[in-house]
């Protein structure tokens, strides 16, 4: 039998999807990198060359912005992206960005703040605190291992941008390096360092400017990345949910309310009403006096259990940052119920003894319901 001439669905399809994959960037742990750009990291004990390209501002909160002096606002061209990471968050233990890196409030650091305020252990406390790194946009000259093209150079404050202010403050013609036209180049040498016998870090020790082979057109920022929309940022909601993770979920009240709201009512009877059923003549029975019930209190919302402390980051020497404002403590969580068991404090109708008083149309007839609402009255005089 012959094959009917049908179109198949994956005729192009397939094609459209490969390039999209080739013209999508990359994720590398909070970044989120442009097409065809790599992340330049120097090797502990390495001695390097570097282009340092500036690139076009547009977040009107960054971290360097002076509107006077017109320095990393909108339409400028700056050449660093400073912000702030807390590391081993979450189940996975990621690295993320710190919120005050976008001038928003931050739940890790207000969290930090809250426990300084409790006196929690410096070492639980320094493992919260988020540290200080910069972004750039580099070309490494005549290395081996990195080709002469555009990368990201991400590293943090203490172990470069420290000793580059230091330079800068002695001679204020290196200022200069990272101008398109006018700029140096920079011989970075890097130690190899290590706390504790942990894995070794690059620290710069030594940087010297010189002169540039050759200036660069204008025209080359169009391939600069934005360093603005390179990091990975979070909501307030998803990192608060990252930090607590690895908690059971716990119900707020009005979460509560809702799902009451979901499930099937019964109809409202009254306890003592007759059913349907019932001879007429039964009426002028006589009626057990009602039970008045008084209110039980309602109960305290549980309180959020303390996330698992992350390890401090090792290759970081930032100094103790001012807390943000903690917020109050919660209350603590109210006593879980529990049935009694055994003899003489057991309900027969398997309620619960001494809370459950009242609450069922069994306790109108139950020869325990003295005993019950006893221990009831006991329990709210502690």
């Amino acid at each position: 039998m012959a094959k009917k001439n049908k179109k198949s669905f994956f005729k192009g399809q397939v094609s459209k999807d490969a390039q999209r994959q080739k013209n999508a960037g990359s994720s590398y742990g909070y970044l989120n990198l442009p097409r065809n750009v790599s992340v330049f990291s120097p090797e502990p004990g390495s001695r390097v060359k570097l282009d340092f390209l500036p690139y076009i501002v547009t977040d009107a909160n960054h971290p360097d912005r002076d509107s006077d002096a017109e320095r990393a606002i909108p339409g400028a061209q700056w050449y660093k992206r400073p912000f702030k990471v807390h590391r081993n968050i979450g189940v996975t233990k990621d690295a993320v960005v710190c919120l005050t890196s976008i001038g928003k409030r931050c739940p890790i650091c207000e969290y930090r703040a809250q426990r300084i305020k409790e006196g929690a252990d410096k070492k639980e406390t320094d493992a919260l605190k988020a540290s200080q790194r910069n972004l750039y946009v580099v070309i490494p000259l005549g290395h081996k291992k990195f080709e002469e093209k555009i990368h990201i150079f991400d590293i943090s404050q203490a172990m470069f941008q420290k000793l580059l202010i230091q330079e800068i403050e002695e001679n204020e013609e290196l200022e200069m390096f990272p101008d398109l036209e006018d700029g140096m180049s920079l011989k970075i040498r890097f130690a190899s360092k290590s706390i504790e016998g942990g894995t070794p870090f690059a620290e710069a020790e030594r940087i010297d400017p010189v002169a540039r082979e050759k200036a660069y057109d204008e025209s080359i920022l169009e391939d600069v990345p934005n360093l603005d929309e390179v990091l990975k940022i979070l909501s307030n909601e998803e990192l608060k949910a990252k930090f607590f993770e690895d908690e059971e979920p716990v119900l707020d009240e009005e979460d509560e309310d809702e799902d009451e709201e979901d499930e099937p009512k019964k109809p409202a009877v009254h306890r003592h009403a007759k059913p349907q059923d019932e001879d007429e003549d039964e009426e002028d029975a006589p009626k057990k006096p009602v039970r008045r019930r008084e209110p039980e209190p309602e109960p305290e919302k549980p309180m959020r259990r303390k996330p698992p402390v992350p390890e401090p980051e090792e290759d970081e020497e930032d100094e103790d940052e001012e807390p943000a404002l903690a917020p109050a403590k919660k209350p603590a969580p109210a006593p879980q119920r529990t049935r009694e068991s055994g003899g003489k404090n057991r309900c027969p109708h398997g309620h619960m003894f001494g809370v459950d008083t009242e609450d069922f149309d069994d306790c109108d007839t139950c020869s325990m319901w003295d005993a019950c609402i006893e221990v009831k009255e006991k329990s709210k005089k502690k």
